[in-house]
């Protein structure tokens, strides 16, 4: 078993969510026209290794929005009793999650961390809202990455955004000094 025996089925639902979002992120950062590209050049691999890493993206996106419906449904919930169970089966013992969580496990499939470049596309697309790009300043610490923007409104009581270098969670903070600032996020995620 992957986990430890007394995790509860919020502990386990929450790694496996992790483990299922790392992969599908992977596959989203995967540039197809790359891919293509190097297949076009190598003529190393036969035809059905080729056909395999030609739709590798696709079909780990697809098994990844898979497993996700399955989250959705095995997910944790409270019994009349206030213990915890799983929605989807009733049971305090979901079958269906530790499953998935021992495949995952089996096959190294771990949360990756966020680096600096994907933190600055996060805070980018925070920051324009899709709209015309604002330059954005990165700091990076431990457990994450400061971001703000460049010339962001001078009324904003949350200027500062966290992107969580372990899930990649934005969180919005208010202008203090860097040490403080880390230091207060640090807390909350110790706290949770």
């Amino acid at each position: 078993m992957s986990e430890p025996a007394a995790w509860t089925h919020q502990q386990v639902h929450h790694q496996v969510h992790r483990r299922v979002h790392a992969a599908m992120t992977a596959a989203m950062r995967a540039d197809v026209h790359a891919i293509e590209a190097a297949l076009a050049r190598t003529g190393d691999l036969d035809p059905y290794s080729r056909e395999f890493v030609a739709g590798s993206r696709r079909l780990v996106l697809a098994g990844t929005a898979a497993l996700t419906c399955v989250l959705s449904a095995h997910r944790p919930g409270d019994d009349p009793h206030g213990g915890q169970v799983c929605r989807g089966c009733g049971t305090r013992h979901c079958r269906t999650l530790h499953g998935v969580a021992d495949v995952l496990a089996a096959y190294t499939v771990h949360p990756g961390t966020v680096d600096r470049a994907e933190a600055w596309r996060r805070a980018d697309a925070h920051f324009g809202r899709g709209a015309v790009p604002v330059p954005v300043i990165i700091e990076e610490f431990a457990d994450g990455f400061i971001a703000r923007a460049a010339d962001g409104p001078h009324d904003d009581p949350a200027p500062l955004l966290i992107v969580d270098r372990h899930t990649g969670a934005l969180s919005r903070w208010p202008s203090l000094p860097v040490d403080v600032l880390v230091r207060e996020y640090t807390n909350r995620r110790a706290s949770r």
